[in-house]
Parts: C-alpha cells; sequence; structure tokens
C-alpha cells in the first residue's frame, strides 16, 4: 500500500482526490491550515494540521504521513495584491497569494527531500501560468501557435499566474538537486458535479471580429475535478515520465462548434495558426496527458450518462 499527502487537504478539490486514492486503497493524509469538516471528510484519512509556509509543519506531515507520494493541492486561488482603479475585495494581505503558493511550494519540497521515502510529488499548476490570466499590462496575450501545449512560452503578468510559474520552476529545481521525481498538471479551471446547472455546455459563442490578440479568462475549456483525481493518480503511479514533466489538464470544452470554427469568430485574428486544428477539444490541447499518461476524462458534457 502506497502513503500519498494531499495538500489542502481540507479543500474541495482535495475531497475528490482523496476519495478517488482511497477507493483504490491507498494510505492518505490531508494537510491543511485549516480542519475539514467531519462529517464531509472520508473515513479512516489521517488528517494533519499545519501551515504551508513553515517547514516544520511540513516536516511534521510528511513524517506522520510516512508519504511516498505528495499530491500538492494547497493555494490561494487569486491574486491578493490591490491594482490601480481597483476596489478592495478581500481582506488578505496582499502578499498572501505569493507567499503562500511559492514559498509554501518551497517548504513543502524542502521538507521532502529531507525524507528519503518521498519519491514523487504532483503539483496542482494552473493555464493561467500561460499569462491568460489578469492582463495587467493592459495588452493582449499573445499566442505563437496553435493548438497551445507544453512548450507554448509562459507570459504571465498577474501574482497568481507567476506564483504558478515559481512552483512549477520549484519543482524543477528539486527534481534536477536531489532525484524527487516532479510533475505540475496546468488545470484549466473547475466545473463543479454539484454546481452542474451553473455552467454552461454546447454553446454556439458569438462572433467578435474586432478582438486582437489571444484568449483571457477563458479558453471555454474545463476541468471535472474526477478526472483531475484520475490524472493526479497516475501521476504518482507512473513510472516511464521524465524526472520533470508539465501537462495541460481539462476535460473538454464548452462549444459545441470546431475548435478552428471558433477560433474564427472570436480570435479573429489567430485564424491562419488554426488551419490545422480538429476536433473540438479547444485552445489548450491536453494531447501530451494523454499519450504519455494514458489519460481519458470521463466527465464530458458530451457524454450525458457520465454526468449523473
Amino acid at each position: 500500500m502506497k502513503s500519498v499527502l494531499v495538500t489542502g487537504g481540507s479543500g474541495r478539490l482535495a475531497r475528490y482526490v482523496i476519495e478517488y486514492l482511497v477507493e483504490r486503497d491507498y494510505r492518505v493524509t490531508g494537510f491543511d491550515c485549516a480542519a475539514p469538516n467531519a462529517a464531509d471528510y472520508p473515513k479512516g484519512v489521517q488528517f494533519v494540521k499545519g501551515d504551508l509556509t513553515t517547514l516544520e509543519d511540513c516536516m511534521r506531515a510528511i513524517s506522520l504521513s510516512e508519504a511516498e507520494a505528495i499530491i500538492h493541492l494547497a493555494a490561494i486561488p487569486y491574486d491578493t495584491e490591490l491594482h490601480p482603479g481597483q476596489s478592495r475585495i478581500q481582506k488578505l494581505p496582499e502578499d498572501e497569494c505569493m507567499k503562500v503558493n511559492t514559498m509554501g511550494t518551497y517548504y513543502l519540497m524542502d521538507a521532502a527531500r529531507r525524507f528519503k521515502h518521498v519519491k514523487t510529488v504532483a503539483f496542482a499548476s494552473s493555464y493561467y501560468a500561460l499569462g491568460m490570466g489578469r492582463r495587467l499590462s493592459g495588452t493582449p496575450f499573445q499566442v505563437d501557435y496553435l493548438p497551445i501545449d507544453e512548450d507554448h512560452p509562459n507570459r504571465p503578468e498577474d501574482s497568481y499566474a507567476l506564483s504558478k510559474v515559481f512552483g512549477e520552476e520549484i519543482l524543477h529545481a528539486y527534481s534536477r538537486a536531489y532525484g524527487i521525481r516532479a510533475v505540475a498538471f496546468r488545470l484549466q479551471g473547475i466545473d463543479w458535479p454539484f454546481r452542474k446547472d451553473d455552467y454552461k455546455y454546447g454553446i454556439t459563442l458569438e462572433a467578435r471580429p474586432d478582438h486582437v490578440g489571444g484568449p483571457v479568462g477563458t479558453t471555454y475549456q474545463y476541468v471535472d475535478p474526477r478526472d483531475a483525481a484520475q490524472a493526479f493518480t497516475l501521476a504518482i503511479e507512473a513510472e516511464h515520465l521524465e524526472m520533470f514533466e508539465v501537462f495541460h489538464l481539462l476535460t473538454d470544452s464548452r462549444h459545441v462548434e470546431d475548435t478552428k470554427d471558433v477560433v474564427a469568430k472570436v480570435w479573429p485574428d489567430l485564424v491562419e495558426m488554426a488551419t490545422d486544428l480538429e476536433g473540438t477539444e479547444g485552445l489548450i490541447t491536453a494531447q501530451k496527458l494523454r499519450n504519455k499518461l494514458g489519460y481519458k476524462p470521463q466527465f464530458s458534457w458530451r457524454n450525458q450518462s457520465d454526468q449523473e
């Protein structure tokens, strides 16, 4: 039985990941600064309360879990600094996103390298790392080619996107230095099954003939947390990966039209790049994930029976 530590263990995504692992007979420990709701937390799963930005707490969680693998989900999911013209909408310190996401990942990896039993770390990064979050400069997101794969240049501007790029680099550095196999998943926005009526699928997008540049905020793609749980598990089980790998992680697109037709309507200045696009997957491709890890998304809206 393999032991797995899940950071952000009280969060919504962790619930799906932990349940998926438990069903496959993994010994799982959750780690978070906030205790989970006992009524919702999977039975028999150990929980360690602690601060991700404290080396001692990270070491304690790894020690108590005896983790051979770490699934690192903990993060502040948005930038917390105040920008000109923006009203204060949250009470977190302005450096909270950068501190937790970057230093928390550093402390976790520095704790992991002190325990010989930690072999693999799988990290929840984001497609925002590309630079599709806040465009603080006011300039469009630059697309170099389509579909966008893991080799496309990152051009982040906001602190959340930048923290995810830093997180990937921290994993890469510790993989080189200490031989910890590391995988970074750039998740699309998560569509939660219990809120499925809030999301729009099978949509036909309106034309934007005057739009310049690539997408900002959304590519009209998503990931179901149950598919994310599958991907994280595949990553910690894989024995054939490079020591550091990045994968785009998504379930499907929301649009009914082929991606090349969507590009022509929504991102018209990219139309020459879309000539060879086939199918409806969207601007960002998960082909590497399917080919290299055998990932098969199960919860697309296009198969309604999977949504029940």
